[in-house]
């Protein structure tokens, strides 16, 4: 592991420092206590393969060969049109760069010091009393109206809305519990804490696609930007007539948008807290005419620290465990953390409770067996995990959808180097956008700021450009675009595993929509005064002016493995419709054929929602759980 971090992460540069300056392997195998059994024993089989793979084609083990050698063998693996050679240094790369990017010599040599551009102190919001192991253990049993699998942006909302009107609800989270209190340390320590598969789950296709998922009470609410955007009017109305939702147009959906940003205040990115990295890119859109203006999200509170993705540390950003939840709780809704739905209790064609395990709190040791008796089971699990969960428990699918129809709104970064300091991570983590190519190439341009620790990770490139890049890094500004893809993917269950397997491929169109996305962005870079724009592709890392856009239009140029995307919002593996035979789940939420069970969360979508999706999975689950009222 020093052997191969030192290779990605050497020192000189515009960095001094490198991998074996801050000890990479110790902060490794630190980090690795954090890790299932599974996933240690996966990441050990990963460093062994990569240590003896050069025995075939160098006659050496890696650690063996030079520095000149292992540089070569790393740089030629990492830009490899083969994923077998591609994936396992990507794997690498992410570790490697998370343990030197949190190391507080790398996060002082680039003037990160956790700071927030308000200095007024944190305030602290509400907090929950979950039940989990120790005080949960045996063999228990339950009764309730409603048990609700998934606390993220669908469960939570279910949980509140049937818990005010007067019904019994149960939660059910396979994730722990965390406040602010445990989001003042390292960013890396919080990802491995509150990230499923400690950050490490990913899409397997044309290219690899990193997916973070949180787990925590609140799901990945607890980790997102806390963005805010109502599904595009276009997108609600394409759902309506190709795919027959009725009654989810714009119009009708409105009162339930408007209820969930009053309980979620959501609000513009006031202007105080944006931060340099917005007021550079509001810079270029002016200076080309277009139109930009700030980012609504759901906060009370804000301070601008930048560290939304890692856990709030003021309580500003109305995650659902600070938000939605405690009006649950308050209202007598019950949460069991670290409990994983298995299956579920059946009655001919209707389930009537939920089978879960009690986990241990440090792993996932089975301590116990709960079982849940419900009247409604609502699954809210994400939508990589409803698919697996309504599989395994048995669900029956006519459509032959489940699991099906995957999207990820696939995502990828710009940068600009300028001749003044940004600090792109002092302000609102996501906090301006661009929408000028959203009806034309649904193509949405969002700024956000990735900090140190994430920034290893963010440059797609290993060795000397790394460290070249890293000393430049305080003078970049960054942005992000995402395309409502048209690629599709699905999900199935590892073989004798409880992890999915996510595979999706993205396709050609969907890559030349990303590229005009990137040179619009890189335009608007070059407008607002940058030297040099940084796009990180295969032969074109670096454009000089803005003369070379056109490379970047070059359509014919580019094909879907040159492209290294992340994806932050997956949809679509339950998809809702009225028919049986095209859909998972029908318009009311119950899952086709069966009685007593509901989805609520973004697996519903019939296609991509088109902006980050939280705030349209709320309002759907809203108009579901005043459905489940009403029939009741």
């Amino acid at each position: 592991m020093a052997a191969v971090a030192d290779a990605i992460i050497p020192r000189g540069g515009g960095l001094e420092l490198g991998a074996a300056d801050v000890d990479v392997a110790r902060r490794v195998d630190a980090a690795l206590g954090h890790f299932d059994t599974d996933l240690r024993r996966a990441i050990a089989w990963l460093v062994s393969a990569w240590e003896y793979h050069t025995l075939l084609t160098r006659g050496r083990r890696f650690s063996q060969l030079s520095a000149a050698q292992r540089a070569e063998v790393v740089e030629r693996a990492y830009h490899s049109q083969a994923l077998s050679r591609r994936l396992p240094l990507e794997l690498l790369k992410q570790l490697s760069s998370f343990a030197y990017g949190s190391a507080p010599e790398v996060e002082a040599a680039l003037g990160f010091d956790a700071s927030c551009i308000s200095r007024e102190p944190p305030q602290r919001g509400p907090r929950l009393q979950p039940l989990r192991h120790p005080e949960i253990h045996g063999n228990l049993s339950e009764r309730v109206d409603v048990c609700v699998i998934g606390s993220g942006a669908g469960g939570a909302v279910i949980a509140k809305e049937l818990a005010e009107a007067g019904r019994s609800v149960l939660i059910i989270e396979e994730g722990d519990y965390f406040t602010a209190d445990d989001f003042n340390d390292t960013p890396f320590n919080r990802v491995l804490r509150t990230y499923r598969d400690q950050g490490a789950t990913i899409a397997l296709g044309r290219p690899v696609i990193p997916l973070p998922l949180g787990k925590a009470v609140g799901g990945t609410t607890v980790i997102n930007s806390g963005t805010c955007f109502r599904a595009p009017e276009h997108i609600l109305q394409r759902w309506v007539s190709e795919f027959g939702l009725d009654g989810y147009d714009s119009a009708s959906l409105a009162p339930l948008f408007d209820r969930v940003e009053r309980e979620l205040n959501v609000m513009p990115v006031p202007w105080e807290i944006i931060g340099k990295n917005a007021e550079v890119f509001d810079r270029g859109v002016r200076a080309l005419g277009l139109r930009g203006e700030p980012i609504r999200r759901n906060i009370r509170g804000c301070r601008g620290c930048g560290v939304c993705a890692f856990g709030c540390p003021s309580d500003a950003k109305q995650a659902m465990h600070v938000s939605y939840l405690p009006r649950a709780a308050a209202a007598g809704a019950r949460i069991f953390a670290r409990c994983r739905a298995d299956g579920f209790l059946w009655k001919g064609q209707r389930v009537i409770g939920v089978e879960a395990s009690i986990l241990d709190r440090h792993n996932d040791d089975v301590r116990g067996r709960l079982t849940v008796h419900a009247d409604s089971v609502v699954v809210a699990a994400g939508t990589i995990h409803t698919p697996l969960l309504l599989r395994t428990a048995g669900v029956k699918d006519r459509s032959g959808q489940l699991g099906r129809n995957l999207r990820l709104h696939p995502a990828l970064s710009v940068s600009g180097s300028f001749n003044e300091d940004i600090y792109a991570w002092r302000g609102t983590l996501q906090s301006y956008f661009v929408d000028h190519l959203a009806l034309s190439d649904d193509v949405m341009i969002e700024v956000t700021n990735p900090i140190p620790s994430m920034a290893v990770n963010t440059l797609k490139n290993v060795g000397m450009p790394v460290k070249e890049a890293l000393g430049g890094f305080k003078h970049r500004a960054s942005a992000g675009l995402f395309v409502s893809d048209s690629s599709s993917g699905q999900v199935r269950r590892m073989p004798g595993r409880p992890r999915p397997l996510i595979f999706y491929s993205l396709n050609q169109q969907d890559t030349t929509r990303l590229l005009r996305g990137m040179a619009l962005a890189a335009e608007i870079f070059f407008a607002a005064g940058a030297q040099t724009v940084h796009v990180d592709l295969p032969g074109l890392s670096t454009l000089r002016s803005s003369r070379d856009l056109p490379q970047l239009r070059d359509a014919g140029r580019w094909k879907p493995s040159a492209l290294q995307p992340t994806a932050f919002h997956p949809m679509g593996t339950c998809r809702m419709g009225p028919d049986p035979s095209r859909s998972v789940v029908g318009l009311g939420g119950q899952v086709h054929g069966v009685g007593g069970l509901f989805v609520a969360d973004g697996s519903l979508f019939p296609s991509c929602v088109g902006v980050n999706p939280q705030e349209t999975i709320m309002t759907f689950a809203t108009r579901i759980a005043n459905g489940m009222l009403s029939r009741s």
